[in-house]
């Protein structure tokens, strides 16, 4: 398998086809790739959030007393490269999305910030706001943030369910099966009644939130369609008639 073995993130920045895997590598390890090629020590970070807390998928362990993080589903346990979307998709989204004018980008439960790197690349003068609930994936994120000088992108260590939260007003919204599917409604519901003041995107990827949007909210931006991206789907909302 080849790969660019000079590659910088400088070269990213300023070719985005580097961020698309050849046809004989997958994505994943392409992405593998990328984030090794940033610096960041996800693996690591990981590993050590398994030996803290239960793993997602398992029943709490009362032998050696790890409980699962409690507050909303983290996805502790499963592989990184299946936690974050791919690169490559990440870039094909906001592709689409290159001829309209970007200034924020949000993206709710961002682990370690892929979409803020990809959205320096495709829009270099828009802001980037990731929502992460789990600390130490917020502090690699801004880590590498601040590292490439992308001083326009940032982490919050957020939980979005909480009552009092209140998203910043942005064109595009990134979000995927961050928890329960009434949460997921929740904050769908959350962001249709606070932005529909002007026309904006949801892009989303994960079963629970893809069949909220094709019914339950479908009213909303059936009149303009959705686009396929990789695994993401964009459904774009327009500003309602005065």
């Amino acid at each position: 398998m080849l790969m660019h073995e000079k590659l910088t993130p400088f070269e990213l920045f300023k070719n985005p086809d580097l961020f698309i895997s050849k046809p004989d590598t997958h994505a994943k390890v392409h992405s593998k790739y990328i984030d090794n090629l940033f610096g960041f020590e996800i693996g690591k970070i990981e590993q050590g959030l398994l030996k803290k807390y239960q793993a997602y998928y398992k029943i709490t362990d009362q032998k050696n007393k790890k409980q699962h993080y409690q507050g909303t589903q983290t996805w502790i346990g499963i592989h990184p490269q299946t936690l974050q979307t791919p690169y490559e998709d990440i870039l094909k989204a906001l592709t689409v999305l290159k001829n309209i004018e970007v200034t924020r980008v949000v993206d709710i439960g961002a682990a370690y910030g892929r979409v803020g790197l990809l959205t320096s690349c495709i829009f270099p003068n828009a802001s980037f706001i990731g929502y992460e609930i789990l600390k130490k994936r917020v502090l690699e994120g801004n880590r590498i943030f601040k590292k490439n000088n992308l001083n326009n992108c940032k982490l919050l260590e957020e939980n979005v369910l909480n009552a009092d939260f209140i998203f910043p007003k942005a064109e595009v919204f990134f979000i995927y099966d961050f928890s329960e599917p009434e949460h997921i409604e929740y904050i769908l519901r959350k962001l249709i009644d606070e932005n529909l003041s002007s026309s904006f995107f949801i892009v989303c990827r994960g079963y629970a939130v893809e069949e909220l949007l094709l019914k339950k909210f479908k009213p909303y931006w059936s009149g303009n369609g959705f686009v396929q991206a990789g695994l993401l789907k964009l459904f774009k909302f327009v500003k309602l008639k005065q």
